[in-house]
């Protein structure tokens, strides 16, 4: 085994530099770890994650976001997904690097409902060549848009500024 100084330079918590792009995590479990330096201890939550070792700090909006998207017990957030991704933010007038959390959207099931047998007026199967098919199940991407909710055709970039707005 090779032993290496700047193993011991990482930090059990998750910071920004730590990742370059945004990556998902599955939480493990959530505990209440005090952080901070000797001056200023504060009691925080800390997610856990089954991808990864280091845990991360929940600052009030990255709380707010879990919270909003799996509740306000942090039992129910076990198994959960979310993507953390770096960014920056204004922190007492600097931009600082920070982590954000947002979650992921859910995965869209393909409903599939099963063709109806063709019959005819007398139910008997009979003749069943001259019973036109059903239509064909369109998804809603693939569907055609109801006439009043589709967008005006586009504008130039002349017409479009032009409103009835006065500065």
């Amino acid at each position: 085994m090779v032993l290496l100084a700047s193993d011991f330079d990482k930090s059990k918590y998750l910071r920004a530099e730590d990742l370059k792009a945004e990556k998902k995590f599955r939480i493990k479990a959530v505990t209440v770890e005090e952080v901070g330096n000797d001056q200023k201890k504060e009691q925080k939550l800390v997610v856990w994650f089954t991808n990864d070792e280091r845990g991360l700090v929940l600052n009030k909006t990255n709380n707010r976001t879990i919270r909003g998207a799996f509740g306000d017990d942090t039992k129910a957030w076990e198994k959960k997904i979310i993507v953390i991704f770096p960014t920056m933010v204004d922190m007492r007038g600097k931009l600082t690097p920070a982590l954000r959390v947002r979650i992921p959207p859910p995965k869209q099931a393909a409903v599939a409902a099963p063709a109806p047998k063709p019959t005819t007026p007398s139910g008997n199967g009979a003749g069943a060549a001259a019973v036109k098919p059903p239509p064909t199940q369109q998804t809603a991407a693939t569907a055609p848009a109801d006439p009043e909710l589709e967008d005006d055709p586009p504008k130039s970039l002349a017409e479009d500024l032009d409103d009835e707005i006065n500065f």
